[in-house]
């Protein structure tokens, strides 16, 4: 029977810290949300001076709140980077003991900070991403729909109030996917600015309404940690099997999601693949991978007790893989 290098242990780790961050993110939301809905009752909706300056000061806040959200998120997917990586590190440990080499409490030591590093600052990616850049795209991205929620509510005559309740529904994570819209229709005014009325004193609509249709708040940051943690999975993976001489090829595993897995982890699923040529799973994937050993336990044990027993040089392949100890 073949030897099978299982990580088990850190697919489970994988799925856990994915619902960790899941948690922590819906909570993060959730308390800007309340925070908002708040705020809101001290707008008033009596239509005075005062109400626009408390929807600015709303504003205000929602983006130093959101701020802190983004640090908070960026921490904690740092965090669970490295915590992956780790139990990737752990599970090959425990597969060295198995084949019969000594000494392996500090192999791969330095993959944990070595994939935080390269993930986190974009070296495993092609151009010039970063986390951070990542983001502060998405900080951008939540600022700039603020800024044209309130700048189209104002210009289709909508109440500070009524402003308000827009942004309250933006930033609501529990939003059902039928009510993530917001309606902006414009009316026609006077040479003073005054809004025209009909004849029933019905404010008079000036073309078409617009619809500002919008996802979940939290779907990038959702998105991101689900990406940084299986990607970090993924490259703990090939780092640490890089120069194993027993480890030929890897096997890529879908997730087999009914639904959720697209049509090329379909098609990917069970091939293998060269060392150098694993394709990195895509954002949001959830795929895995075996190593592949075309060698029983007992081979693979025998090799490793002559190697300990020769001089220096007899097996350069092992050589090679043991300066990882």
């Amino acid at each position: 029977m073949m030897a099978i290098f299982n990580l088990r242990k850190s697919e489970e780790l994988r799925n856990k810290l994915t619902r960790e961050q899941q948690k922590k993110i819906q909570k993060l939301y959730k308390e800007l949300y309340e925070d908002v809905s708040k705020q809101l009752k001290r707008i008033g909706n009596t239509g005075d001076r005062l109400e626009r300056i408390r929807l600015m000061m709303l504003q205000r806040d929602i983006k130093s709140s959101y701020r802190k959200i983004t640090d908070e998120i960026e921490k904690g997917i740092t965090s669970s980077i490295t915590d992956m990586s780790r139990a990737v590190v752990e599970d090959t440990r425990e597969f060295l003991k198995k084949c019969g080499y000594y000494d392996v409490e500090g192999a791969f030591s330095y993959v944990p900070d070595n994939i935080t590093r390269r993930i986190v600052t974009g070296q495993v990616y092609s151009g010039n991403w970063t986390l951070s850049k990542a983001i502060w795209g998405h900080t951008q991205d939540f600022n700039d729909k603020l800024t044209y929620i309130i700048g189209q509510g104002t210009a289709s005559g909508k109440s500070a109030y009524e402003i308000a309740e827009d942004l309250e529904k933006y930033v609501n994570p529990t939003k059902k996917k039928a009510s993530r819209e917001i309606k902006f229709q414009k009316y026609k005014r006077d040479t003073n600015g005054k809004f025209l009325l009909d004849e029933k004193g019905n404010r008079i609509p000036d073309g078409r309404s617009r619809t500002f249709y919008f996802g979940d708040v939290d779907y990038n940051a959702q998105r991101l940690a689900r990406t940084m943690i299986s990607h970090a999975y993924q490259q703990a993976f090939e780092v640490v099997n890089k120069n194993d001489p027993f480890v030929t090829e890897y096997i890529w595993h879908s997730s087999g999601q009914h639904g959720r897995t697209c049509q090329l982890c379909l098609e990917r699923d069970g091939q293998h693949f060269k060392k150098d040529d694993l394709p990195l799973d895509h954002p949001n994937g959830m795929c895995t991978f075996e190593a592949y050993i075309p060698y029983t336990m007992m081979e693979i044990s025998n090799k490793i007790a002559a190697w300990y027993n020769s001089p220096s040089g007899t097996y350069p392949d092992l050589d090679l893989y043991a300066q990882e100890f």
